[in-house]
């Protein structure tokens, strides 16, 4: 699909309507968006080294019963990349706007990766939005503040480590040749469960997404907040999710992750994908689908496409890609 850029508020947007986003007087974060279908709405968060592309298997498979919102995440795809902050409560909250400016009062979220943390907050900030939640292959947090952390964690978390550490230093070294780092994530078997799960063309549009100035350096901040703000955010965590959640690993990544999501919600289901690797959406998207699909179901019957589900204005036509605004107050 397509990215269409669009003018800021006060222009046409994707119906043909003018642009309205929420009110407020901060920083305002221009949002690449894929969507596709008519339904009760489900919104895709997804993780490095990716964008909204990471969903492109899964999108026609849901259009069905769901209307899909998958959109670039701040910093990285075709959205815009501000200087910051990086943490995954921030981020969260752009896509709550986003949500809020699509005239969605309720949706469903699906995180991967730290796209997984992004949903995670943005269902525990907005009480009311998320009505369930699932998340693909991550924890809530690599770090809680104030936690050991086991060496062999350490290796195994390594690219976190080099891009947050000194995320400017590391920005500096990815940026000489970002193909031949993107690579490495998409091809190699510490994250893959086979080598060739991504075509060369399929490879190639994350090296665009990722070569756009500025990308690589949000990457890095991404994972710095990773290492601070969002360990910090864990540990000071006040409630649990009262709303499901479906916690999903794959056998040769994380595993069963079930275990590290207890502690942050009180029902917690899942289990693993088997012969999988960690980008579950794009190795086994039928079945990513379907275990979407039977988790969403009961937000998906009467109420799908209903008023408490989503306004008079939100879009209806399926595979555009546009570009909203939203703006927000940044604490």
């Amino acid at each position: 699909m397509q990215v269409t850029r669009i003018a800021p508020p006060g222009t046409e947007n994707h119906r043909g309507s003018r642009a309205r986003p929420p009110p407020g007087n901060g920083q305002r974060v221009a949002h690449a968006l894929r969507d596709r279908g008519i339904g009760f709405p489900l919104v895709l968060t997804h993780g490095f080294p990716q964008s909204s592309y990471a969903w492109r298997k899964v999108m026609p498979l849901l259009a069905e019963r769901y209307f899909v919102i998958a959109p670039d995440l701040r910093g990285l795809g075709d959205s815009e990349k501000p200087v910051g902050p990086y943490d995954k409560r921030t981020i969260a909250g752009d896509v709550a706007a986003l949500v809020r400016h699509l005239g969605l009062a309720e949706v469903g979220a699906v995180g991967h990766d730290l796209g997984g943390a992004v949903a995670f907050y943005l269902a525990h900030d907005n009480p009311g939005l998320v009505a369930r939640l699932m998340i693909l292959d991550v924890f809530p947090n690599a770090f809680r503040t104030g936690e050991p952390i086991a060496h062999e964690y350490a290796l195994a978390l390594h690219h976190m480590l080099f891009l947050g550490g000194r995320p400017d230093q590391a920005a500096a070294m990815v940026s000489r040749d970002i193909g031949e780092y993107l690579r490495r994530f998409l091809t190699g078997l510490d994250l893959n469960y086979r080598p060739d799960v991504f075509t060369e063309s399929e490879i190639a549009e994350y090296v665009r997404s990722y070569s756009i100035p500025g990308s690589v350096r949000a990457a890095c901040q991404w994972y710095a907040a990773t290492l601070r703000q969002d360990a910090d955010n864990l540990a000071g965590l006040d409630h649990r999710l009262t709303v499901p959640v479906s916690a999903w690993g794959a056998s040769h990544c994380l595993g069963d992750i079930r275990w590290a999501w207890e502690p942050v919600a009180e029902q917690v289901e899942g289990g693993i994908f088997e012969r999988c690797g960690h980008f579950i959406a794009e190795e086994q998207p039928e079945l990513a689908a379907a275990r979407i699909t039977e988790f969403f179901a009961p937000l998906a019957g009467d109420t799908a496409g209903s008023p408490a589900a989503r306004s008079d204005t939100a879009p209806e036509t399926p595979g555009r890609s546009t570009t909203l605004f939203a703006e927000r107050t940044l604490s």
